[in-house]
């Protein structure tokens, strides 16, 4: 698998403050998924990396990565779904390392699978002499799991976009129970919003189609 051009060199938030990075699995590597939380970890600049967890296996270089985060300090928040096929007793093993090292981890939301796969990191920057926070998420189709990730088709998207990063913020709050359900601007939320838009959707495609 390859890599995206302008990611060989360059550090990975630096080229996400430009632009997008959209990844095709696996004609293109997990890698930058990967160490997209692997720099959040070592990065003193980094406050808080919440993490959605689907299926990872039972030697996960990312759990391990989460882990030795929380130990470092930083806040961490991981949504850990138990209704994982063949992965529950690895998720709730992977659970119960994080607790002990400090991160909050939610076991998902009672009726309802959590299967979306997202990332979100919050880091502190300086610009023009004043420091804010500046946010960084990725969204991807498949598993953080780095085996999966060589066998099936996936897209990932790494993005500094505010009102991408924002959508995301909300459904970690709704996730782990610190906000209600709330309009967003880009993203398509089930059961609330995915359905009904995925069907207007191929509704005007066929009215396109129809012209």
């Amino acid at each position: 698998p390859g890599l995206p051009p302008g990611l060989e060199d360059a550090g990975l938030f630096e080229v996400l403050k430009k632009q997008d990075v959209l990844l095709h699995h696996p004609f293109q590597s997990f890698r930058p998924v990967i160490e997209f939380i692997r720099t959040s970890c070592d990065d003193p600049a980094v406050i808080a990396i919440k993490q959605t967890v689907y299926r990872t296996g039972t030697d996960s270089e990312l759990m391990r990565i989460l882990v030795d985060a929380a130990r470092k300090g930083k806040e961490v928040s991981v949504v850990v779904e138990l209704m994982a096929r063949f992965d529950e007793e690895a998720n709730l093993n992977w659970a119960a390392k994080l607790e002990e090292v400090g991160a909050h981890v939610v076991y998902g939301v009672v009726g309802h699978k959590t299967h979306a796969k997202m990332s979100l990191i919050v880091r502190r920057e300086e610009l023009e002499g004043r420091t804010q926070l500046r946010r960084y998420a990725h969204l991807g189709t498949g598993n953080y799991h780095s085996s999966t990730a060589r066998l099936y088709t996936d897209f990932g998207l790494l993005t500094a976009n505010e009102e991408l990063c924002a959508d995301v913020n909300e459904v970690f709050k709704q996730l782990t129970g610190l906000g209600r359900v709330s309009r967003m601007k880009h993203l398509c939320q089930s059961p609330f919003t995915l359905h009904k838009r995925i069907v207007n959707a191929i509704r005007a495609e066929a009215q396109r189609a129809a012209v």
